[in-house]
């Protein structure tokens, strides 16, 4: 799934060929993709220690970066990242982020 993220993020474009998806594929496995932030506002996405804005900030994430996780560890619109694509590469971040600042794609 991350080579496709990945693909999909340096070719600036939410479109992924159906074709390299296998049906082996974990059906939970999704990506966010942001692209809603307003670079007029704060211009970043806070991950954080839990999911809602009283806990602790651990990572900044921007429009263009990508943040991989499991849609069973979600709580409301909060999911925790299993890691990440930021400034176009690779990262072990984890932590929870907030989704309506997502694109969000299997």
């Amino acid at each position: 799934m991350r080579l496709i993220l990945r693909g999909a993020i340096l070719a600036g474009t939410l479109a992924v060929c159906p074709a390299l998806v296998s049906a082996g594929d974990d059906p939970y496995a999704a990506g966010c993709l942001l692209t809603k932030l307003d670079p007029n506002g704060d211009g970043f996405l806070s991950v954080r220690t839990g999911p809602g804005s009283g806990y602790q900030e651990i990572a900044r994430v921007n429009n263009g970066d990508a943040l991989y996780f499991d849609t069973r560890e979600c709580q409301g619109k909060w999911c925790r990242a299993r890691g990440a694509s930021v400034k176009k590469r690779e990262t072990d971040l984890q932590g929870w982020f907030y989704t309506a600042w997502c694109e969000i794609y299997p």
